[in-house]
């Protein structure tokens, strides 16, 4: 496992968190990636952190309450994979 600070730009302010990053299967070419919040902002109007599950070069969906949320989501998604790849 590791970990990697990324930055993101939402709702036209820069965050900044950390990723911890787990390749489970190598033969799915299959990531875990848990991202966790230290913004009160964030945390009081999505979630505290997510968690992630990229696999056969795609992200697994995850539940989104609103199109806000699911915007945040997407934002995250690339910022990730900007980050590592």
């Amino acid at each position: 496992m590791s970990a990697k600070e990324i930055k993101f730009m939402f709702d036209g302010i820069i965050f900044s968190s950390q990723v911890l990053t787990n390749r489970v299967l190598e033969s799915l070419n299959r990531y875990e990636f848990s991202i966790s919040f230290a913004n009160q902002y964030l945390i009081s109007k999505y979630r505290d952190g997510y968690y992630f599950v990229f696999e056969n070069n795609n992200f697994k969906p995850v539940y989104a309450k609103d199109e806000k949320e699911n915007e945040l989501i997407k934002i995250l998604q690339e910022t990730i994979m900007k980050a590592l790849w």
